[in-house]
């Protein structure tokens, strides 16, 4: 299933598309397939069963995996309305796609995930583990909108894969991990990399000497900094999490390509690890990390608001963010 938050002029909705040029609006959709069948209070139960908000549906158990089914498979042959006759199928091109969850409670991304990157790291004297820091929601931004970069240096491009959290969740099991990811977004971490280096660290001065501090919160959490989507396509739609091909382009020309297999901590260990320090609530996304440049080509000096134009970002399976720069 593949799912998004769109507008088409008033309230935000959870849309579903089968081939990416339609959206049909789930809950209206799902209650006229009720009110055709009979049921009395088919705009009730249906606000239930296939509610409008996208981190509702998630929620939803069971009974709104069977709704979504009917929805897809109507959806499939046409015509689908509600029950008063209210539009519920558009063209994706007539809408404004969102990023799929507009506001979860937390964003986790997992820092130098990359086996190349990674093994090549100076990290502590302990047992091997991620690192990762926490993006506030206003970062989100949709598919297609703008990202808009300050006159703060060179920012950059950092495509990455997301998940979203299904359930409620403390202290998960390895083996468990899996039943608490409902589904899968292409993400890119935007980052003002001549920022971190420049402005945002600090030297802490310790009896045991200096240390040489930095923190996230400005040069990775700008507005906009966290395009999203278009899509959230369920687990069961993906053939292998661990190996889908992942491409960033700017202005057509290919800054960062690897996969998902170059990822060096798997979802069963990083939801175990984010679940021991924080409780997980549905719609919570979690970050993998990102891939590096092909030859010749350093991601982390390419000046996108310096050149402007679009930043195309794919992942296999998932989907493809076109986002133009904006100055600002």
């Amino acid at each position: 299933m593949k799912l998004c938050t769109f507008n088409a002029g008033q309230d935000d909705r959870v849309g579903l598309t089968i081939d990416g040029e339609t959206i049909v609006d789930v809950n209206l959709a799902y209650a006229g397939i009720l009110n055709a069948a009979g049921e009395p209070k088919a705009s009730s139960l249906a606000d239930v069963v296939a509610p409008p908000e996208i981190i509702e549906l998630i929620k939803g158990g069971a009974s709104t995996e069977v709704a979504l089914g009917e929805v897809a498979k109507a959806a499939a042959k046409g015509g689908l309305a509600g029950p008063n006759g209210e539009q519920a199928m558009f063209k994706a091109d007539d809408v404004h796609i969102k990023a799929p969850v507009p506001a979860p409670s937390k964003i986790f991304a997992i820092a130098i995930n990359n086996k190349q990157k990674f093994h090549i790291a100076e990290k502590p004297d302990c047992e091997e583990h991620p690192n990762y820091f926490i993006k506030v929601p206003t970062c989100l931004t949709g598919p297609y909108d703008p990202i808009e970069i300050p006159d703060i240096g060179i920012v950059g491009s950092e495509i990455e894969v997301a998940a979203v959290i299904s359930k409620t969740a403390r202290f998960v099991k390895p083996e468990d991990a899996m039943d608490h990811i409902y589904g899968f977004m292409t993400h890119n971490d935007i980052t003002a990399h001549e920022l971190r280096d420049t402005s945002e660290w600090i030297v802490s001065k310790r009896p045991e000497g200096d240390v040489r501090l930095t923190y996230s919160g400005r040069y990775k959490c700008f507005d906009t900094f966290s395009p999203m989507g278009p899509w959230l396509v369920t687990k069961d739609e993906i053939k292998d999490i661990n190996n889908l091909s992942m491409v960033a382009r700017h202005n057509g020309k290919d800054v960062q390509v690897g996969s998902t297999d170059d990822m060096v901590f798997g979802w069963d260990y990083l939801i175990p690890y984010l679940s021991a320090a924080h409780t997980l609530y549905p719609g919570d996304i979690v970050s993998w990390g990102t891939v590096i440049s092909p030859e010749g080509v350093n991601f982390q000096k390419i000046d996108l608001r310096g050149e402007g134009g679009y930043l195309e970002s794919e992942v296999e399976q998932l989907g493809t963010l076109n986002n133009p720069i904006k100055p600002i």
